[in-house]
């Protein structure tokens, strides 16, 4: 049995995930002068199922953060979107001068989480929040959160405390499911699978989305000239006869 204990940090804001909303708000407030302290489950970089494409306005939050020429490098840029139905095709090129960038997750983020420490937040890895410590309820509602109770790798389980506690910690979020603050609706309900693929002839310098009867697949160029190909489908789908059970049957399938 583990024992619980409490973590000598004190800061000012805890952010529970290190994704791109966690670790944008880390560098934000860090350059503002807050103490900030981080919590992932995870050990950066780490893989990430995702179409890893920024839109350029993404890309121009990024400018404006300081820290757009130090990610641009690590990853390829698209000069448009090429949307396509099952009958028709649209070729969106963006304006002059204007580009997104494809860029994998795992370097985006650890990208992002190396500029917020550099900034001066701190980050704890391998931990992972288990739930709220409320500080004030009433009439079953939360009205004060002091931080949060996580566990460490080694099955440690400690208190981190804080007055402001921000749950970044993704669609499944431990902290905002617990707390009432988000749910999911029972529909639609979607699976994802991706893959990075290689030894492709050519590959544009587009994003692509395809959209069909009950899936649609994302297609995104890659350093190296490969390609980030993901394939969504409705859970009560079954594409080509593909099972989900067999994810890259799925995937071969479907580009087929």
């Amino acid at each position: 049995m583990s024992e619980s204990t409490s973590r000598s940090v004190s800061p000012d804001v805890l952010i529970v995930g290190a994704g791109p909303a966690g670790a944008v708000a880390a560098l934000v407030l860090a350059r503002a002068g807050v103490r900030v302290h981080v919590l992932e489950r995870a050990t950066l970089p780490r893989p990430k199922l995702c179409g890893d494409s920024l839109n350029p306005g993404a890309l121009a939050l990024l400018d404006r953060l300081g820290i757009g020429d130090a990610v641009r490098p690590l990853g390829v840029p698209i000069t448009g979107m090429l949307v396509t139905g099952s009958s028709v095709a649209v070729d969106a090129p963006y304006p002059q001068g204007i580009a997104g960038l494809v860029i994998r997750r795992d370097r985006l983020d650890h990208a992002l989480v190396s500029a917020a420490v550099c900034a001066g937040a701190t980050l704890d890895e391998g931990v992972t929040v288990r739930q709220a410590v409320v500080e004030d309820a009433r009439d079953g509602r939360v009205l004060a959160v002091g931080g949060v109770t996580a566990s460490t790798r080694d099955g440690a389980v400690t208190s981190y405390r804080a007055p402001v506690t921000i749950a970044a910690d993704g669609r499944r979020s431990t902290l905002a499911f617990a707390l009432g603050l988000a749910s999911h609706p029972a529909a639609p309900r979607r699976w994802a699978v991706g893959a990075y693929m290689s030894g492709i002839d050519a590959t544009p310098a587009r994003g692509e989305m395809h959209i069909r009867d009950g899936h649609y697949i994302g297609v995104a160029p890659t350093l190296g000239g490969g390609a980030n190909v993901c394939v969504v489908q409705s859970v009560t789908s079954n594409v080509q006869g593909a099972p989900l059970r067999d994810p890259a049957a799925l995937l071969r399938t479907t580009l087929e």
